[in-house]
Order: C-alpha cells, then structure tokens, then sequence
C-alpha cells in the first residue's frame, strides 16, 4: 500500500516540477505576467508547492525505513496455509501484547508466534501456541479479545511474509512486567525493540 502511495507522490511531483519548468519558459499570453510582482508570487506559489510535496515524499520514506530496520530472513520453512480466523488470532496477540510499541517490534511479536509454530519445541499452529497455558499473558488477562486495529493486521501481514525483526526469537518479555524474569533473564537475548526483550 505504501509503495503505490510512494509511485504518486513521486509522479505527482515530477508532473508539477515538469510543468513548472516548461510553463515559466513558454511565452503563453494567458500566462504571461503583466507586472513582476505577479510573477514573483506565481513562482514563489509554484517552488512552494513542489518543495512542500518533496518533503511531503521524503516524510514517507523516512517513516517507511524506519518502519523497515529490518531484513528478511532467507529460507524459511512453509508455514501451513492458514485460515481466517488464524490471521484473525495473530492479529489479535500482536495488538494485544504490543499496541504501543514501535511497528517493528509488533511484527516482531507475530514472529515469535510464527517462530514458535515452526519449532519443535511449540504446538504446530497459531492457535495452539497461542492459547498454549501460561505463554501469553493478553490470554490470561482477557486482553486477547480486544479489537486489533489496522497497525496491528498490518503487522501480522509483515511477519507471514517471513519478516522477523526478533531475529529468530521463540520469547519475548518486558522486564517491567515479566512475572517469570529470572527464568527469561537465562535466555539469550537476540534484541531489544522498545519495551520488549526478544530471546532464544
């Protein structure tokens, strides 16, 4: 969505910058000022505009690679094809478990459910691994059950595309809140995205 958003800004501002550059050398009667101040405030108006789309466009990439310090893992084993309503549930704990926190470290709480359905160790499915006791606490706390919002699906889409920001993390806590800390604090931590620490 945002790529195609990017392609018209950029061709809008192309188009303005194009037809601004041709405009100020034609001498088209109609477009001619009759007095300099006129065309200095037509041309300030035209510099304006195009500068504030620029940044405008800039401002959008800016956010897109902030929302993307990450890189796709190569190789990743399938996944099963998955149903409505386990996108639905993915969706779900990522709002629940990490509303707040940067983009990139929602995706990265939808990879630790995908890491985790992928292991050995873990249930072989979304809603296993996640209603699986005492994994989650948005399960025990009821949060689970909350409305996810765009972000959220957002994010849940990312991390299916195999984008994993936890760098293959199969936990994740905050040490704030964390009722099993000392044993969290044994695994090896892979990253730290805001208030979330990811592990092995």
């Amino acid at each position: 969505m945002f790529n195609s958003s990017k392609k018209y800004i950029c061709l809008l501002t192309a188009i303005l910058l194009l037809s601004y550059s041709i405009l100020s050398v034609l001498p088209l009667p109609w477009l001619t000022p009759r007095a300099r101040a006129a065309s200095i405030e037509r041309d300030d108006f035209y510099r304006g505009l195009a500068l504030a789309l620029l940044l405008i466009t800039l401002s959008r990439i800016g956010q897109a690679a902030r929302d993307q310090g990450y890189v796709e893992p190569p190789g990743l084993p399938e996944l099963p094809d998955l149903s409505e309503n386990e996108f639905e549930l993915l969706a779900r704990v990522i709002h629940a478990e990490a509303r707040g926190e940067p983009y990139n470290g929602q995706v990265a709480v939808g990879a630790v459910v995908l890491n985790r359905v992928r292991s050995a160790d873990f249930p072989n499915s979304i809603r296993d691994v996640v209603y699986q006791k005492k994994q989650f606490s948005s399960v025990d706390d009821g949060q689970i059950h909350l409305e996810p919002n765009e972000t959220s699906y957002r994010a849940a889409r990312e991390a299916l595309r195999g984008v994993d920001p936890s760098k293959g993390a199969l936990f994740f806590y905050n040490p704030r809140t964390a009722t099993t800390l000392w044993w969290l604090s044994q695994r090896e931590t892979t990253v730290i995205i805001g208030n979330h620490v990811f592990a092995l």
